[in-house]
């Protein structure tokens, strides 16, 4: 599903259940769910299964299982005391994707970027001179990604970023064009540079995805 198809979805989604509970305060229909379906731990799970389903299957099983973990201790008798170790398994989980990935490495000369950010950091600089774009997801976490030693292949890259409860920060050259389309939800975006180009020439960066109680920042 591609980033249009993916932005209509999400809105016909909140469209339908927007209509459902306003016939439901004016007494047309009887829309009622369940206590445990209208929870911050469920929602991470539909935005998990959302994800998963439009392309991005390791944020969205990260935020299935986050939901999932953080929504048992509520309907089931078990105490923090005994529930703990499942919070060190998440975060080994996250350092063994990012090991899996290379998220580890400060520097790179890669044309491609596939950053991982959960429940932590990460921090990169990017050297190549053909860089085409790639993916960050960032759930819990923040990534700062370095972009002003870079050149962009045939002047054209896009980043599809997933941001949840987390933060990315581009530092971007002053003379790039970056095009913001991604869909926001309870979060922001910031352009922080001082000069700020609008004419499409030289270097075009567009930023597409979804950014939900996160935010995107970009500096030069």
């Amino acid at each position: 599903m591609n980033h249009t198809n993916r932005r209509a979805s999400l809105g016909i989604i909140m469209i339908v259940i927007g209509i459902l509970f306003l016939l439901d305060n004016l007494h047309v229909i009887d829309f009622s769910i369940p206590r445990y379906l209208f929870t911050w731990q469920m929602i991470l799970v539909v935005i998990g299964i959302f994800q998963f389903a439009t392309g991005n299957q390791r944020g969205g099983v990260i935020l299935i299982s986050l939901g999932v973990i953080f929504w048992i201790p509520d309907y089931f008798d078990i105490s923090f005391r005994q529930y703990w170790p499942v919070f060190l398994i998440a975060i080994g989980l996250s350092f063994f994707f990012k090991s899996r990935t290379g998220k580890l490495r400060q520097n790179t000369d890669s044309d491609q970027i596939d950053h991982l950010a959960v429940l932590g950091g990460t921090n990169q600089t990017i050297n190549s001179k053909k860089f085409a774009g790639g993916k960050i997801t960032s759930i819990f976490g923040g990534v700062e990604l370095d972009l002003r030693q870079s050149s962009l292949e045939e002047g054209q890259a896009m980043i599809d970023c997933f941001v949840t409860f987390g933060a990315v920060k581009l530092f971007v050259p002053d003379d790039w064009v970056v095009n913001y389309e991604a869909t926001t939800v309870f979060g922001g975006y910031k352009d922080k540079r001082a000069h700020k180009p609008t004419e499409y020439f030289g270097n075009v960066l567009t930023v597409k995805g979804l950014v939900l109680f996160g935010g995107v920042e970009l500096i030069s």
